[in-house]
């Protein structure tokens, strides 16, 4: 029984159904939209594409982590204290809304509080919030704050590795009114947009990952690509791991000598802290592919196989230019 085919079309169904939970996403700009980018928000209402089966597997990831979240609050016995998918319009453009993942009106202690949790289901925790994750929260703080103007509201994102079993809450977000007032414009930008009075530009993210719009996207035009903050800060540390990893070999390769020097060629010992083995890999012989390339084409030739190819990753430090 081959299940792959039947999995692509359940995902794509389960897709659709979630997306249809939030409304038709075509016809109104949400907090997503506003923190993203402009020409993926035009395409996606004028022209809708269905993502791929890998991007709806991680959608789906985001669903299960929100499921995984409100079965734990239900469990610790605080079901009473919060909502979920809770919608937020703006009182004069009506088009402008927003969802919230989990809408507390209580801390634990039953004080009153409006909290906002924005859950991101993420590959790895990174050490700060994607600056599209911030934004989306301070629009729906935003909102929260036309329609309850006189309560404390805040928020936080609660980032999930299902993968590697971690959770952490970036927490402490209140709500600004020079940064609403941004957002604001900018989701009034993507209306004009979207009734073709200005243009949707592309600005480069981390969401440029699972765009469907992006193979012949502005902002990704080789052959140089400007890094966005969030992928110039990975990149960045990418590279100082990569660094500290070729310091690390080095000074192995010095220490290896000196533990060589003590243990010669066999040896086996042990103290409470760690295991000493050294033993010899006897001789062998190996094909020289370049001595019978020149001296038997022919059979080289007839003895070639296909070797896979890979992606290269490099990271490095850009050296400043100075005058």
């Amino acid at each position: 029984m081959n299940l792959i085919p039947f999995i692509e079309t359940a995902v794509a169904a389960l897709n659709r159904n979630k997306s249809a939970e939030l409304g038709d996403r075509t016809l109104y700009i949400g907090s997503s939209d506003v923190s993203g980018c402009a020409r993926k928000v035009y395409l996606q209402k004028k022209n809708p594409k269905e993502p791929s089966v890998s991007t709806m597997l991680k959608f789906s990831r985001g669903h299960v982590a929100e499921t995984l979240i409100e079965n734990m609050f239900n469990a610790a016995g605080v079901g009473h204290l919060y909502e979920t998918q809770v919608e937020l319009q703006h009182p004069v453009y009506s088009s402008l809304k927003a969802h919230i993942d989990f809408l507390f009106n209580a801390d634990f202690d039953g004080n009153p509080e409006l909290h906002v949790i924005e859950v991101k289901s993420v590959s790895a925790i990174p050490d700060d919030p994607f600056p599209q994750w911030e934004d989306q929260l301070a629009f729906q703080l935003g909102l929260l704050r036309i329609k309850y103007p006189g309560e404390k509201i805040g928020g936080s994102i609660l980032a999930i590795d299902l993968n590697a079993g971690k959770v952490h809450q970036f927490n402490g977000y209140e709500y600004n009114d020079a940064v609403f007032n941004y957002l604001y414009t900018r989701a009034l930008y993507l209306l004009d947009c979207l009734e073709e009075k200005d243009e949707a530009l592309p600005s480069a993210s981390h969401t440029c990952s699972f765009c469907s719009y992006r193979s012949d996207c502005p902002a990704m035009t080789l052959p140089v690509v400007e890094l966005p903050p969030e992928i110039e800060a990975l990149a960045s540390k990418y590279a100082k791991l990569n660094s500290t990893k070729n310091h690390a070999e080095k000074e192995m390769k010095s220490i290896r000598q000196e533990l060589l020097d003590f243990t010669g060629p066999v040896f086996k010992g042990r103290s409470d802290k760690v295991g000493l083995v050294v033993s010899s890999v006897a001789p062998s012989m190996a094909v020289d592919a370049e001595l019978l390339k020149n001296q038997f084409p022919n059979i080289y030739t007839g003895v070639l196989k296909g070797r896979a190819g890979y992606t290269k990753l490099e990271c490095k430090p850009v050296k400043s230019v100075t005058a």
